[in-house]
């Protein structure tokens, strides 16, 4: 970081010699950074660009608006004012004399209390004092107008290297920061693929996902898995937040939305649209249930995502440590959704009462129904909305005779 510093300040230095910054210059500078730390062209310029502008307004005391435009020249840096507001200055001022000569900027008034805030394609700008009779709204389009700072070129420059040698690494640090979450965040919701870089005393890991690092907490792992240090993993970029001005990654493998991804990747079906997932539920390493709907009457959809002996589903189900995953045809008739539900079990008959579901099951299927530590009839009531009470069919019978015979109590 020292050695890029040096160099930075070295070549914009050479003014000294050259008498100005020029543009070739400057390109050079900044396609050698952008090739040092892997980042755009355009990042790096913006960031050196707002680092002169700091320079130049704290050295000058300016408050207002400032750019600078790399031009053949050198460094040129403008004040930015609503166009507005500059024109009824200058009126006052007397007879407004090439007024075309000044650059102008077109812009889209955001939501901003207390002032005024324009974003256009050379940033966004502030303006914290406007006049009260400036009408303006939200989501209207509006002009600036930029007006050269009376500086000279040397002056400038010797600006543009102080910003080099003070502030512009952590422009560039802050703009790799934003421009990281930014990328991240529209991958939220969606797969990841990384390495395990270490393993917390918590059990949380820290993972590689190549340009930043992110965490996958002891919560959001299978509970049968176990990680080393450089195991590849898979997992649910399922947070992408902010921390003290920094990208806070968070992953998860218990997720439902980590099946329904991994199951759209898998089955070509239901990335094209032609089944949907309905509702996905889970107990993470044990059993899921996939709730689908064909959105063509003679796809059968429990059928093509299982596959030829559950060849297709197969990968899926490796994937999650084994996890068992229970296709479920939707169906809108309640008891023919939790008769599918309660697969693998076979359901002899389901009686409704308001949001309970009386379920009955042969004597041989009880505890299939029930699954282990009651993770069947769990999954069901999360899939359907309904309070499952299962039954052997021999228990239903007796239950029922003594309902119509309570004498033989």
């Amino acid at each position: 970081m020292v050695g890029l510093k040096g160099y930075i300040f070295k070549r914009l230095a050479e003014r000294k010699m050259t008498g100005k910054i020029g543009l070739q210059q400057l390109k050079k500078l900044i396609e050698q950074i952008a090739r040092e730390r892997d980042v755009k062209e355009s990042l790096v310029e913006k960031a050196l660009k707002d680092a002169i502008v700091t320079a130049i307004k704290k050295g000058k005391g300016i408050r207002g608006n400032l750019i600078v435009e790399f031009t053949e020249e050198g460094i040129k840096p403008y004040i930015v004012e609503l166009e507005e507001i500059f024109l009824k200055g200058k009126r006052q001022e007397g007879p407004i004399v090439n007024i075309g000569r000044y650059k102008r900027l077109e812009g889209t008034i955001l939501p901003f209390k207390g002032g005024l805030k324009v974003k256009t394609e050379k940033g966004t700008f502030i303006f914290n004092t406007v006049p009260g009779e400036f009408s303006a709204e939200s989501g209207d389009r509006i002009k600036l107008v930029l007006i050269p700072l009376d500086i000279s070129p040397e002056e400038v420059d010797f600006y543009a290297a102080k910003a080099a040698k003070e502030t512009f690494l952590k422009e560039l640090n802050q703009a790799i920061k934003e421009q990281t979450y930014r990328e991240f965040k529209e991958l939220e919701g969606d797969i990841v693929y990384g390495l395990v870089r270490k393993v917390i005393p918590s059990g949380d890991l820290i993972v590689d996902l190549g340009k930043i690092e992110a965490v996958l907490p002891k919560k959001e792992q299978i509970p049968s898995e176990t990680y080393n240090v450089n195991d590849r993993i898979k997992a649910l970029l399922w947070k992408v937040e902010k921390r003290r001005g920094k990208p806070h990654l968070v992953l998860s493998r218990t997720h439902p939305l980590f099946l329904r991804k991994l199951l759209e990747r898998e089955i070509a079906e239901i990335e094209e649209g032609k089944i949907e997932i309905k509702k996905v539920v889970r107990e993470p390493g044990e059993r899921a249930k996939v709730l689908v709907l064909s959105k063509d009457s003679k796809v059968d959809p429990v059928g093509v995502i299982l596959g030829v002996k559950g060849e297709r589903i197969q990968p899926v189900s490796k994937e999650l440590s084994g996890e068992k995953i229970d296709i479920v045809r939707f169906s809108d008739k309640p008891e023919e959704l939790i008769k599918n539900a309660m697969v693998p079990a076979k359901v002899s008959k389901v009686v409704i009462k308001q949001k309970r579901a009386e379920v009955v099951v042969p004597d041989n299927q009880l505890s299939l129904a029930i699954g282990k530590k009651g993770s069947n009839v769990k999954l069901v009531h999360r899939l359907t909305g309904y309070h499952i009470d299962v039954f052997s069919e021999s228990d239903f019978e007796k239950i029922e005779s003594l309902s119509q015979n309570p004498s033989q109590e």
